[in-house]
């Protein structure tokens, strides 16, 4: 994104996030917006997906990506496999294919990021980038309230807003007229419960953590707890583990057939 922000608590600059967008490209809605320093990863292609059924109660049948790494991932396909969603990717070197995409990332530029304090649009012409105009210097919002206020413009403003390629009309209009008109179809619902959240959950590197007595496992340097760890059948073996991006608080790790909180 072309914005560098701020840490909520040092004040410190940490750089510039990225931002995953699913779009519909009949309606031109954005269906589930993801904002991570992370870069593109399996991770963030499963968050947005997480965020899609958590507002919409569904995936899309049909989705359509370039091809990109984060796309190839064994989790990744796993996931629309199970909800019976079917992956294309676009041809090689030819971006006219995600025109749709590609045109709501410049449209994100010019409606929202670039009137805010502390976006990159100077950069582009570096000779005229000076020390009062560097957007580290001028830098001011954190990931929170950026991404706070980012999907409120996507959710209502865009939402609302007529779309030159739709006739006049938005892409909410769209979207509802559409479910009316050819049936909400709720065998294709989702359920946005426990089993559908750790199956958008990520791994780690090495996919697997100890179960240390007394401590349990260790995920990105913090500790994770259950009782079942007390067993001594369990302590010092390797189990399969998956952590909350949403929630640092909370892990899971799959104990004796079952994943444990």
């Amino acid at each position: 994104m072309d914005i560098e922000l701020r840490c909520s608590k040092t004040g410190k600059v940490l750089g510039r996030p990225w931002l995953t967008l699913l779009v519909d490209a009949f309606t031109r809605k954005i269906l589930a917006i993801y904002i991570s320093y992370d870069p593109p990863s399996y991770r963030s292609c499963m968050m947005v997906l997480r965020i899609c059924v958590q507002r919409h109660s569904r995936l899309p049948q049909i989705i359509i990506t370039d091809n990109g790494k984060e796309f190839y991932s064994t989790y990744f396909e796993t996931l629309l496999a199970i909800f019976e969603c079917t992956l294309k990717r676009r041809p090689p070197a030819k971006p006219r294919f995600s025109s749709v995409c590609e045109r709501l990332f410049g449209t994100t530029n010019t409606q929202f990021l670039y009137n805010l304090a502390g976006n990159t649009q100077i950069t582009k012409k570096v000779r005229l980038m000076t020390k009062s105009v560097n957007p580290k210097n001028l830098s001011v919002w954190t990931l929170g309230l950026l991404y706070m206020y980012i999907t409120e413009w996507a959710y209502d403003i865009y939402d609302t807003t007529e779309h030159p390629e739709l006739l006049g009309l938005s892409p909410r209009e769209v979207f509802t007229t559409g479910i009316n008109q050819f049936g909400s179809r709720n065998s294709r619902l989702i359920p946005y419960d426990d089993n559908f959240r750790i199956l958008t959950l990520p791994t780690t590197k090495k996919g697997k953590a100890l179960v240390q007595p007394g401590k349990g496992i260790k995920i990105d340097n913090k500790y994770y707890w259950n009782q079942t760890f007390r067993d001594p059948n369990i302590s010092r073996t390797q189990v399969n583990v998956r952590y909350d991006p949403f929630n640092a608080g909370v892990a899971y790790a799959y104990v004796q057939g079952i994943w444990v909180e």
